[in-house]
This record gives structure tokens, sequence and C-alpha cells, in this order.
């Protein structure tokens, strides 16, 4: 963890120790103040957010999980106001909504520009194995071929293939993946039309971290580059908080999920809240599976 990271945790905890009486009482009574979760609506950040207001009640504090979706720049306003006191979101995202045309693209590098930007009083804690980061897939074939094994290698791709994604390619991934030499842009398909399409190696796709977990597990006719150090911006899973309302028993929590929870898991469990479960249910049976 780089030294700007830690010192900004040590203290948002010193903060939590300092005002740790707010946990005690609310508005003058001696009844436990609810730490407030809010979300931004989407499957997985419902199935997020109950999965640390989980972790956070086994604490022994009372967690209230919002109804009302709200998007990350909202969230972060209700966060600074007082209103919100923790939410999930990625750090790409939150980054967008903190400022302009950010340059950052790593992950640390994303998660230290956050850092920086954050209104007075919020912090993010550690980052789970979860990225949502776009990703380009192509054929198995295509990439044995050239021995391809970074996006930067895309290059070596025939030019002109046309480029079919999931949702519509933003301006940012159209410069990330340009070194691949794309021709024409089909977007808004589903995951699986995309794998369809690409299969063949007549095409190049665009699938999210999320997405590629579901559609290329157990598969071997598809696969996807990735860089750590080019390609899209990072998109890591990180709890958003109010740091006076986090104590050190709460930050280990944080922590405990940050350790256990992965892409595929987290794919897997908003596919399951799409096709119609109760979040708080899956988020509570993959908290007791895991020991969270």
């Amino acid at each position: 963890m780089s030294t700007r990271r830690f010192s900004r945790r040590a203290a948002a905890l010193a903060a939590a120790i300092g005002a740790a009486a707010t946990l005690i009482t609310a508005c003058g009574s001696d009844v436990p103040a609810p730490l407030r979760v809010g979300t931004d609506g989407t499957p997985e950040m419902q199935v997020a957010a109950q999965i640390y207001a989980g972790a956070l009640a086994r604490t022994g504090v009372r967690v209230d999980v919002g109804g009302r979706a709200s998007a990350d720049r909202r969230l972060l306003d209700e966060a600074a106001q007082g209103d919100v006191d923790l939410f999930p979101a990625f750090t790409g995202d939150l980054l967008t909504a903190l400022m302009p045309g950010p340059d950052a693209v790593s992950s640390e590098d994303v998660e230290e520009a956050v850092n920086r930007a954050l209104p007075q009083g919020v912090t993010i804690g550690d980052p789970a194995a979860v990225n949502d980061r776009r990703q380009l897939i192509l054929a198995q074939t295509v990439s044995d071929a050239d021995h391809l094994t970074d996006l930067a290698q895309c290059g070596a791709v025939p030019p002109g293939l046309p480029l079919v994604s999931t949702g519509e390619v933003t301006a940012e991934e159209k410069q990330a993946f340009s070194v691949c030499r794309f021709g024409a842009i089909t977007e808004r398909l589903t995951s699986q039309q995309v794998v369809d399409r690409v299969r063949g190696g007549q095409a190049l796709g665009t699938l999210t971290g999320l997405e590629a977990a579901t559609a290329l597990a157990g598969r071997d006719d598809v696969t996807a580059l990735r860089s750590a150090e080019s390609g899209p911006m990072a998109q890591d899973l990180v709890p958003v908080f109010r740091a006076s309302l986090i104590g050190k028993p709460q930050m280990k929590a944080l922590s405990r999920v940050a350790g256990e929870l992965t892409t595929a898991d987290l794919a897997e469990l908003a596919a399951r809240v799409e096709r119609g479960a109760d979040p708080a249910a899956v988020a509570n049976e993959w908290i007791g599976t895991h020991g969270v």
C-alpha cells in the first residue's frame, strides 16, 4: 500500500475513534443511530450494499440499507452532507463523478486520484477483488496465432475487424482499444451475442469485468486481453463511507469483505438478483458461506 493511501486511512481511523460517540447516541438519545447504506440500484450494487451492511451488522452496529437508488455523484453529495453513511462504488466511476476528464488508468493511480478528490470527511476502504473494467475479447484462435497476452499487443490483430459491445463504447474506451485498429462498432448487444460474434474470429468484442466473469466462464474458444497499465480506467469495487462513523471493528469487517469478494462472486450474485432473488437474502447467504 502506498504511503499516501496508508496516511489517509490512518487519519480516517483516528477520526473514527475520536468520534466513536456518534455510534453510541443519536439525536441526544441512548438509541444507536443506524448506519445508512446507499446504492445506485443496479443488481451488483444492491448485493454489494447488502454484503457490506451484513458484515457491519456483525460488529454490533445497526444498519439500514436505503431503498431509494441514487447515482454516484448524488451519493457522494449525500455522504458529504451526512445523509448517507456508506455506499459501494467502482473506483473509475467515482473518479469520473468527482472530476472531469481524469487520466488515471491503473488501479493504484485511480484509487489515489479518488482519495485526493473525495469530499472532506469521506474516504474509501480497501478494494475487493472485484474489477468491472471493460475488457477486449477475441477468439482464442486469433490470440494463439499471434501469441497475444496483453492488450498492448492487439495491433497484431488484422485491422478493420468490427467491434461489438454490450454497452455504449465511450470515447475513453475507443481510445484505449484503438491499438486494435477495429472497424465499425455495434453496441448494446447481450453478452451472449457478443461472444457468438467473436468466437469465429471475425469480430472483436468488449465486455465489462462482471459480464466477462459469467460469459467466458468455462469457455476455451474466447479469451480476454487485459493490461494493468493501459486500456480503460480501472473499476475496482470499494466501500465509500463517512470516516467519523466507521470504527476499528467496522474497518476490519470491511477489510474481510475485500479479502473474500471476487468478480466471479459478485457476477453470480447479481445474476440471481436480476432473476428475482432478494438482494439481502443472497448477500446473507454469501456472508455465511465465506465467514465474513
